[in-house]
């Protein structure tokens, strides 16, 4: 098809038969003014050539289609405009360890503290792993020094996130006295390994001497 030379007194210089503009391709220009394109995935729309050429559309609608599915978890964790509990707490742990202009940085990103690739992608991921706040509790590392990471997170009360700190957990064993980390440090046992014994209910002696059973 042999195009017009000029559409609105513009020369047609874009948008032509043949061009790909994200997953759509040009087929044809039916009256001067439109484009009939073909989408990836096999539907023909017709679509004005400024909007090819600004990016505003790259396909059928398919795309926005699928970028919803996808974000769909997010929508509804933020729908009306108010967020829910648990995507506000994933909202503002990205922000106090990525974020150097958030107030919190220097005791959380600012000192190494990370978000796993996981959490850090992905809201519903997030979710997924620790499910909604229960009611009174809040996001805690089992290790204060470690990531936010599903294998070093739970939901915690104020009261047992203030016992867990760095610092306040203070363990007595062989005549010393020293806090929890520090033994995990001087023993090389993970620090939410040592934690978790104590939520169990184990003794001091056997929180500290039992062996760590690793499962090949």
């Amino acid at each position: 098809m042999r195009l017009p030379r000029e559409e609105a007194g513009v020369k047609l210089t874009a948008a032509l038969p043949g061009e790909r503009f994200g997953r759509l391709v040009v087929m044809s220009a039916p009256d001067g003014k439109t484009r009939t394109c073909r989408c990836d995935c096999g539907t023909e729309t017709t679509v004005l050539p400024c909007n090819l050429t600004s990016g505003n559309t790259s396909s059928c609608g398919c795309l926005r289609r699928e970028e919803e599915r996808t974000r769909g978890i997010t929508h509804g964790a933020t729908a009306g405009g108010t967020w829910s509990r648990a995507y506000s707490v994933w909202h503002s742990m990205l922000q106090r360890c990525l974020n150097p202009n958030n107030p919190n940085w220097s005791r959380y990103g600012g000192r190494g503290i990370t978000v796993c690739e996981r959490w850090r992608s992905s809201f519903q991921a997030f979710l997924e792993d620790m499910g909604e706040p229960p009611s009174g509790m809040s996001l805690n590392r089992v290790d204060n020094d470690g990531p936010y990471a599903k294998e070093n997170c739970e939901w915690a009360t104020d009261e047992a996130q203030a016992r867990n700190k760095r610092g306040n957990r203070q363990l007595t064993f062989g005549g010393r006295t020293q806090p929890l980390a520090a033994w995990a440090e001087e023993l090389g046992i993970p620090y939410y390994t040592l934690h978790a014994r104590l939520r169990r209910g184990w003794s001091e002696e056997r929180t500290l001497t039992e062996a760590v059973h690793v499962v090949r």
